[in-house]
This record gives C-alpha cells, structure tokens and sequence, in this order.
C-alpha cells in the first residue's frame, strides 16, 4: 500500500497535536461506552496478558522494541506515521507511547500464533490500571487518547466495540490525530479528497442511497452515477449476516467505512470484513469536522 501527503496536509490549517498526559483523561475517554448496535457486538475480549514483557523503546513507526531485541506491534490499529499527515501528530502519539510503556511490567496478550512478515508480534499490552486487579488495555488507551484510529483485523475481531467506544469519545473531543487533516474522517460526497486518498486506508462517512445486486456481488452506492461506492462479494453474504449484517438493508443507512480506496474505476471501497462496517447512531452527529483552534 502507498502513503502519501493529502493535498499539502503537513501545512493544512496549521493544527498541532496536542500532547496528553498518561493518565485520567485518556482513561475516562476508554470508558465512554457509545452505542454501537447488534451487527458489532462482541464476544469475550482480552483483559488481561499472559506474557510478561519490558519495552526497551518505540521506534518511530511505533513498533514495541522489547529488551534483548524482538519486535511487537499492537494489533487493530491504524497509527500516525512520521510521513503521513502533520509530523507533529507522529511524535505526540510516540511521546505518549513511550509514557506509557517505558519502564513500567507489563504483560502481553499474544494474538496471533505466528509473526508477520516484518517479524512483528501481533499483541495488546497491560498495564497497571487505577488497581493491580484492573490493567488497562495500551491500545485501548491509544485510541481513547486520540493516537490511534481502528483498524480491522481477525485478531481484535472479539475487541471491536469497546475500541470502538474509545475511537468515538477521542473523536468527539477532538484529541490527537483528530486534529490532523490526514486522519479525518472523509465525508462520501466529498469526491476531491476520496480522489486524493487513492490507494491509502482511509474512514468514510455518509448515507447510502441505494445497494444495487450485480452477478457477483453487491454496490453500496452513496450518490447517483461516479459517487463513492463500496462493494460486497455475495460469497461473503454469510459471513455478515451471522454478525447481523444484511447488506442488501444499508440502503438509507448512515454508516462509517474503513478500508483502502481504490480509484481505477471511481472512488471505490472494498468490504471484506463486516468489521469494516460501523452503522451510526441517529443522535451522534457529523464527526467528519477537523476541530478549528
């Protein structure tokens, strides 16, 4: 996958990530439960690790650096990168990492057998929380802080509405990586900046028109003809569905799409994963606004 700056976003509105402390403000953000509707409810999620570890650093991709060497990532998530939006949204987030994990026990939840292909460890980590019974999830603390966006993966399928939770509270506070132009939330009719994020993940936000039926899978239009569209294969239709996703029922639905855009024929999203799909509570609102300071 390419990366690249959005329309000069390093210098749009001129807005710094603000750097938050590691304490109760991210940890009350984590708490703010949100409505999230049946199709993501979720069975049982990590609250704990198994494995004890000792960070020795955060590189500047935010990878876990352990001592002795060894690499951990934490998984389910989307984290600001030193060469995409505004710098200082990557060193905020590496600085509250850091905070967090440098010099602390902690315990892994390791959530995929083997390594990736950069030989990264798929984990959450724990920390002590306000009591030794109750550690909190670091990357739910990312999220609630603002320096992390969800990103779907198998591994973090039983973790989804909790983070959800947290994403939507730092969201709506506008924390973090909320205040970079980069990482909004893209409205669908908005066809300049789905164009300009061809071939980056990316959260697009909007009411379905229609969902029309081809041979081998189903459009999920947001406007008439060259709107945004997000496509479903019908040989995934089972798999929604035992989520409570019926596809062919989006049509006047407000929902949030997460994935990678692909422009070759028209602002596209593909949906492989009923969790890249987030219908919105009626009373939530517009969060695709980049806070103004």
């Amino acid at each position: 996958m390419r990366f690249r700056t959005i329309g000069g976003g390093r210098q749009a509105l001129g807005v710094t990530a603000p750097r938050l402390p590691f304490g109760l403000r991210a940890l009350a953000a984590a708490a703010a439960l949100i409505w999230l509707g049946p199709e993501l409810a979720c069975g049982a999620c990590p609250a704990v690790g198994d494995t004890p570890v000792r960070v020795a650093s955060v590189n500047a991709r935010l990878e876990i650096v352990l001592d002795g060497g060894g690499l951990m990532r934490l998984a389910g998530l989307d984290l600001p990168d030193p060469d995409r939006g505004e710098p200082e949204t990557a060193r905020n987030a590496n600085a509250f990492l850091t905070n967090a994990l440098i010099g602390r026990n902690m315990n892994a939840k390791i959530l995929a057998p083997r390594r990736d292909r950069w030989n990264r460890t798929l984990v959450d980590l724990f920390v002590a929380g306000e009591t030794p019974q109750r550690p909190e999830s670091v990357a739910r603390l990312m999220l609630a802080a603002g320096f992390a966006r969800i990103r779907p993966e198998a591994e973090t399928r039983d973790c989804q509405a909790t983070r959800l939770a947290a994403e939507r509270a730092a969201r709506a506070q506008g924390l973090g990586l909320w205040t970079d132009p980069y990482y909004s939330v893209v409205q669908a009719g908005d066809m300049q900046d789905l164009r300009e994020r061809d071939g980056l993940f990316a959260i697009v936000e909007g009411k379905v028109l229609k969902v029309g039926v081809g041979r081998t899978r189903y459009y999920v239009d947001f406007g008439r003809r060259g709107a945004f569209t997000a496509t479903v294969a019908k040989r995934l239709e089972k798999n929604f569905a035992q989520v409570g996703i019926d596809v062919t029922a989006l049509a006047q639905a407000r929902v949030r799409l997460r994935g990678a855009l692909d422009n070759r024929f028209g602002p596209r999203m593909e949906i492989i994963d009923p969790q890249q799909i987030e219908r919105i509570d009626a009373n939530e609102g517009n969060s695709g606004a980049v806070p103004q300071k």
